[in-house]
């Protein structure tokens, strides 16, 4: 295995620039096969890490980014779903990330106390979980029915970034993710199982999103197939600006989009043109029970 030692980093208050390297692995999940994907993500990311030298010298991922359910395929199953405290996809993460020396980023089926489930993105590092976020806006074609609604929004940081995540079909929600002027987040980080019929969708958000919270915007899509659908990739890395800043690199056959993020840079737009600072307020409060969703479900019985 042919490792690259990385040069020591002074972290950066979250007011300071400072840039943030991102590889976005458009990763094909097998079926509900989690150990098997699990070992099949070993030799993707062993082979990523033997190309990067000689494609891209000076670049080495601060954080390695894979899609929504990467272990399992988007499965409804509840024999896939996790407990997080016996989770062998969380104990994957944090020994990949103390093997590369980065974060790892993704989501996956666990299992909550109440006995229902949640789709939950992990932010893992070396010594453990650095942040967790539950996907809020469930897709309508069966995980509403299957997975409970996060209800928290969550900003963490690493390495002086303040982080959002957000899962798939949250990205069509702006309110949700608005961008507090206060206290900014700098990157907003989506996993997805995004399909190939609506790839230019996902484009047109993922660039929206970027320009109106004045953020970096990394969204990681699967590619391949499964028992279902057909999904696009399409995975990008954009400045603040909405102008892409990830360049691809193949890896067996699996897209990788690597990006070096400057947060310097934003923060002079930011100074220098403050929109944020006219952004409207809004309370977001939870939604009446059976309304909208409950009636659409309703209807389809």
């Amino acid at each position: 295995m042919l490792l690259r030692k990385r040069t020591a980093k002074t972290e950066a208050p979250s007011d300071a620039g400072g840039t943030l390297a991102l590889a976005l692995v458009e990763f094909s999940a097998d079926w509900e096969q989690t150990l098997h994907n699990l070992s099949r993500l070993d030799l993707l990311i062993e082979h990523l890490y033997r190309d990067l030298p000689e494609k891209y010298p000076s670049f080495y991922p601060d954080v390695l980014v894979l899609p929504e359910f990467f272990s399992t395929g988007f499965t409804m199953n509840p024999d896939c779903a996790e407990f997080p405290d016996a989770s062998p996809t969380l104990s994957w993460m944090t020994r990949t990330a103390g093997l590369y020396d980065c974060a790892v980023a993704g989501s996956i089926p666990v299992h909550l106390p109440d006995g229902e489930r949640a789709n939950r993105f992990y932010f893992v590092g070396q010594d453990g979980i650095i942040a967790q976020y539950d996907k809020r806006h469930l897709f309508l074609g069966g995980e509403d029915g299957n997975y409970t609604p996060g209800s928290q929004r969550v900003v963490f940081e690493y390495k002086g970034w303040r982080i959002m995540p957000g899962i798939c079909f949250d990205l069509r929600f702006p309110v949700w993710m608005r961008n507090n002027p206060a206290e900014p987040y700098d990157l907003y980080l989506n996993v997805a199982n995004w399909p190939s019929a609506r790839k230019k969708v996902a484009e047109v958000l993922a660039e929206a999103r970027a320009i109106e919270n004045v953020c970096h915007v990394a969204f990681c899509n699967r590619s391949g197939k499964d028992l279902l659908l057909e999904y696009g990739g399409g995975s990008v890395v954009l400045n603040h600006r909405g102008r892409q800043k990830s360049a691809d690199l193949d890896i067996d056959g699996t897209l990788v989009a690597c990006a070096s993020l400057d947060k310097a840079e934003m923060l002079r737009y930011r100074t220098s043109f403050p929109m944020l600072q006219s952004a409207d307020e809004f309370l977001l409060q939870e939604p009446r029970p059976g309304a909208f969703l409950g009636g659409l479900r309703r209807r389809h019985e």
